[in-house]
């Protein structure tokens, strides 16, 4: 092979490299992705009944607890002499909607607006169908809460009135 052969196959060769690399450089490419959304109706909470602690008599010495539980009873416990009087009682009812198998956690407060009453709590809400936190296959989970407080002879006898606040939050 001579120079000028050896040249011209060299120079064949840088143009073929120049057309490849210009062939793969130009135009365009493209893809796609699939894309998905799942929407729900919103959560919704519902009152179905309200909390209700009867009627009890404050004591005359010491410090009595006043234990309303999630199947409507009223109890005494401590030391104090006061008592519980056979009246109606019932326990917070909510009803939680959302899709099925939907989780959720809760937050709730039990406040009065008189003052007098002490160590005021709501009880650990309680589901009475499924499991609590998870929204069973009818979309719908009922929820109770009971509560309690201190009194003492120093409670001022009176109407108490109060709000159980409950916040549902997704996980």
């Amino acid at each position: 092979m001579n120079i000028r052969n050896t040249l011209i196959a060299a120079g064949s060769v840088l143009a073929l490299s120049a057309l490849a690399t210009s062939a793969l450089a130009s135009g365009t490419v493209s893809a796609t992705a699939n894309a998905s959304v799942t929407v729900v109706s919103p959560t919704t909470i519902t009152k179905t009944q309200d909390m209700v602690f009867g009627t009890v008599v404050r004591p005359t010495t010491g410090t009595n607890t006043i234990i309303l539980d999630t199947s409507d009873h009223v109890t005494k416990t401590g030391a104090g002499d006061g008592s519980v009087v056979s009246s109606t009682t019932s326990s917070a009812k909510f009803n939680i909607s959302v899709q099925a198998a939907t989780t959720y956690s809760l937050a709730q407060t039990l406040t009065f607006a008189q003052t007098g009453l002490i160590n005021i709590a709501p009880s650990a809400a309680v589901a009475t169908t499924g499991t609590l936190g998870t929204i069973p296959g009818a979309g719908v989970q009922e929820i109770r809460y009971g509560g309690q407080f201190d009194m003492t002879s120093a409670t001022t006898p009176q109407n108490y009135t109060g709000t159980l606040s409950v916040t549902v939050t997704y996980n």
